[in-house]
């Protein structure tokens, strides 16, 4: 009789890995409908939110962090993209997700373009954020996509310095490619 235990273990990773990717959407609507709970609830108690290396710790301070950021832009529009997933044991995995938001601030439309470097755990049953790190490609008025996208100063949130992308020019390939000519 044949040993079925290997379709079942990559059938347990093809569930953990959509749970996962529906966590990853449940958390995008969530914080486009301003619903604090349930993307604090997304987290582990011990979880960790970065944004660009401000981080907040714990569900106390992620609470804050969002309720500042939704404080800040009155509509927001998350589009996940790609989301990729690796399972590393039946309670912990880890991934990479990218995506873009359009997010209004007073009479400014900002155009965003993020990816998500995530750790996840799986909590009484459920996965759940144990890490979640946002990177930026780029923040800018929507008027000024056009000139900003060509220089590295592509942050740009409102009232604050213009500062370099998170990435891709941060890369150790962004440069290599010539190397291989």
């Amino acid at each position: 009789m044949p040993d079925d235990h290997g379709v079942d273990d990559r059938l347990g990773v093809l569930l953990a890995k959509d749970e996962i990717r529906d966590m990853a959407m449940r958390y995008a609507l969530a914080v486009d409908d301003h619903d604090i709970d349930t993307v604090v609830g997304l987290f582990t108690c011990d979880g960790i939110f970065d944004v660009s290396g401000e981080i907040a710790r714990g569900h106390a301070e992620i609470r804050d962090s969002f309720v500042a950021s939704m404080g800040r832009f009155h509509t927001m529009l998350h589009t996940p993209e790609i989301h990729l997933v690796t399972i590393d044991s039946s309670d912990t995995a880890h991934g990479r997700a990218t995506g873009h938001a359009e997010l209004a601030f007073r009479d400014t439309l900002m155009l965003t373009a993020y990816r998500y470097a995530d750790r996840y755990a799986r909590v009484a049953g459920h996965w759940r954020f144990a890490e979640r790190r946002v990177r930026f490609m780029y923040a800018v008025p929507a008027e000024s996509m056009n000139t900003s996208f060509r220089t590295r100063q592509r942050i740009r949130w409102p009232q604050t310095r213009h500062r370099d992308a998170d990435y891709p020019e941060s890369a150790p390939t962004w440069t290599t490619f010539r190397d291989n000519r």
